[in-house]
Formats: structure tokens, C-alpha cells, sequence
């Protein structure tokens, strides 16, 4: 038998858990997504909707278990939700807005995750056809990279973007932290870690990420990472400390001027967009985390 159709055979069935929230067109692109799951006998798909509404019922629900997950307006609150209807050894969080590539679950597996590994994170990229100046500076960015991204950052973590956890972990350690907007994963990876359970990484498990279009959204969200990072620092203190403001201004200011001399237009308009998102950063660090 060849290799590829042992490994498929020997692979452990897993729920995949996708927190939602969004509307009619958000759904429709999220089943066309999961769609390219490659979903085998004994797996389970789950969606936990998050609207107040229920939107995610008409477009997902022959596709997938809906839960519907209102207690807070919280992608936590929906994970943990969808997992609680989880019935394998290993859940699999992606989010609504990620493409899986081909053979995406199976390359969890390739090699197979430790006795003790708790958690694994697979890779994200950006989507390679969305050509906005913010899609292509994230790209550029390595925006959601899970070594070279933002949670590199903060050390030994993954995003729940992308990121199989194996189910006793997760029960030990009480799923994801609630009431809060953002940093519950990086969060859970340090809990998962200090109580005994590693971390490994397979980023050949790849989705395509969505990026944010338009410069308000992308700022919306590095101040929402920030309300985050602030709430890890004070959990974990020293961890996420604020982005040095004036010195970082300077330097970006410094590029831009050096790109613009040379006509390099989309170089300095990236600088630009790093100026930009340091100045959110320190707005965002001064803001609560509560939802």
C-alpha cells in the first residue's frame, strides 16, 4: 500500500470546530471554504454561530453541526461552545474566514503529533488573489505567520486561526478563557505548556487567510491584538509589553523619506502602514479587552 494511503488510513478522526460570525455573504464563502476540507468517515464538522440572529443555520447547516453560541459576542465563547459538542480525540480550530489548502487535515498528522503534545499549529497565509495595497502589505508581513507573524512575537504560541488541540488538553485546561476580545489563544498555549503539554508545529497544514481590505479594518484589528496584548501582559507580566511609540515613528518616518527619494512607491506606502498600525498598537493597549 503506498505511504499516503497508510498515513490517510492511520490518521485519528478529528472535530473541526469554526467560530462564526458575520453575515448571509460571509457564510456562503465560509461553506465554499470548508468545502475543501477533505473531510473523511468518522470526522465531525462543527460551526459555532455567533450571531444573534442565527445566520449561520440557512448556509451551514447541511454541511455542518450549528451550535449556536450567544452567551457573549466572543470567538472564545464560540470555540469553547462548538467544542462542547465535540465527540473526537482531537479538535481541529480553524476560522470562518481561512481556505484550507489540499490535504490539509492529514498534514497534522505527517509526522504524528508526541505522546505529550497538546496542541499543533498548522500554517496561514494570505489569500494569493486578494491584490488591495492592505492585502499585499500583510502578505508582505507575514501578517498571521505562526513563526514569522504576530504570535511568533509573543514565543511559543499558535492562533486559533489554525490550530489542531488534542481534546484532554484542552478539558484540562478548561477550554479558552471567556469575556475577552482577543489573545485567548496565545493565552491557552501558555497554560497548555506550563502544565506539562507541548507545542509543535506542522506548517505544511495550511490555510489561506482573508486579509482585511480597507485600512480601517486592518487598524481595528492591530487595536483589538493590542486590548489583547495589554490583557496577556497583565496575566503573564512582562509578556506583551507596549510598542515603543516615538522611536518606532521616527524610524518609519526616516523609511518612507528614504523610499520616496528612490520612487519606491509600495515600499514606503508599507512603512507608511507600519507607522500607522504602531500608532494603533498604543491606542488599542490602552483600551479594555472586555467584550
Amino acid at each position: 500500500m503506498p505511504t499516503g494511503s497508510r498515513r490517510e488510513t492511520e490518521r485519528p478522526a478529528v472535530s473541526v470546530v469554526v467560530p462564526f460570525h458575520g453575515d448571509e455573504g460571509d457564510a456562503a464563502r465560509c461553506r465554499e471554504a470548508l468545502a475543501r476540507l477533505g473531510l473523511r468517515s468518522g470526522d465531525q464538522l462543527i460551526v459555532a454561530d455567533n450571531t444573534p440572529a442565527g445566520i449561520a443555520a440557512d448556509a451551514l447547516g447541511e454541511v455542518a453541526a450549528v451550535v449556536r453560541a450567544t452567551g457573549e459576542r466572543s470567538s472564545y465563547h464560540a470555540r469553547n461552545s462548538g467544542a462542547a459538542r465535540a465527540r473526537c480525540d482531537w479538535l481541529l480550530f480553524i476560522d470562518a474566514d481561512c481556505v484550507p489548502t489540499p490535504g490539509f487535515v492529514d498534514r497534522y498528522f505527517d509526522p504524528p503529533p508526541a505522546e505529550r503534545c497538546g496542541a499543533v499549529g498548522g500554517g496561514i497565509v494570505g489569500l494569493a488573489d486578494q491584490e488591495s495595497l492592505l492585502a499585499r502589505y500583510a502578505r508582505d508581513r507575514n501578517f498571521l505567520h505562526q513563526s514569522e507573524g504576530m504570535h511568533a512575537k509573543a514565543g511559543a504560541a499558535a492562533a486559533t486561526g489554525n490550530m489542531l488541540v488534542r481534546r484532554a488538553a484542552f478539558e484540562e485546561l478548561g477550554g479558552f478563557a471567556e469575556g475577552i476580545r482577543s489573545g485567548g489563544d496565545v493565552d491557552f498555549c501558555w497554560r497548555l505548556q506550563r502544565c506539562g503539554w507541548s507545542l509543535e508545529f506542522r506548517p505544511r497544514a495550511l490555510v489561506e487567510h482573508r486579509h482585511r481590505d480597507t485600512l480601517a479594518d486592518f487598524l481595528a484589528t492591530i487595536a483589538r491584538y493590542a486590548a489583547g496584548s495589554r490583557w496577556l501582559n497583565d496575566r503573564h507580566p512582562g509578556s506583551a509589553p507596549r510598542w515603543p511609540l516615538v522611536h518606532g515613528l521616527i524610524g518609519t518616518a526616516w523609511d518612507v523619506g528614504g523610499h520616496l527619494a528612490r520612487g519606491r512607491l509600495e515600499p514606503a506606502a508599507f512603512r507608511a502602514i507600519d507607522g500607522l498600525g504602531l500608532v494603533a498598537h498604543n491606542v488599542g493597549y490602552r483600551a479594555s479587552n472586555d467584550v
